[in-house]
């Protein structure tokens, strides 16, 4: 299945999202275009990214928005698609930046979920699709409320923290 969400269309972008809520799909690759990702280089003085594309898997989109709890290899987070389009659209212009475990990278969003928190998600560079494990992309690997960021990023190893946006609009 060829599915692109252009972030710059806000109302088809969250209609699609939906769209995946309803049904659980065999596993396809979502390509997220107007992400402008590769931003994230200047923004951090690091060369991060080397492509500008960005995918989400259609799993992943789906069990974000089943009701909270776990289940499988993600947990449900029980959000809305406008929270998933915020978050990713606010790939661009972050909060924070920071080094995950696994050499992934987190995006603290400026934008607050639909509970009134950041959102966070975490990035794969060098990811495989569903149907080429040698593709490497960049990949939305989940998207999760994330509560006392602050207090997190003030506890983080400083060497892991690659951008902090010092005046969030």
């Amino acid at each position: 299945m060829n599915v692109i969400i252009n972030l710059a269309e806000k109302e088809s972008a969250i209609e699609q999202l939906n769209k995946l809520m309803e049904k659980e799909y065999v596993p396809f690759d979502i390509e997220i275009s107007n992400s402008h990702i590769i931003e994230l280089n200047k923004k951090t003085g690091i060369r991060l990214f080397s492509k500008n594309s960005l995918y989400i898997s259609s799993t992943t989109v789906h069990d974000l928005m089943q009701p909270q709890g776990e289940s499988g290899s993600h947990n449900y987070h029980g959000l809305l698609a406008e929270d998933i389009y915020l978050a990713l659209k606010s790939v661009k212009n972050p909060k924070y930046v920071y080094i995950t475990k696994y050499g992934r990278y987190a995006i603290v969003s400026v934008e607050l979920s639909h509970y009134n928190v950041p959102l966070m998600l975490v990035i794969e560079k060098g990811a495989g699709i569903q149907n080429d494990i040698n593709a490497s992309i960049n990949k939305v690997i989940t998207i999760y409320p994330k509560n006392y960021i602050d207090d997190y990023i003030a506890k983080l190893d400083k060497r892991l923290l690659l951008y902090e946006n010092k005046n969030p609009q």
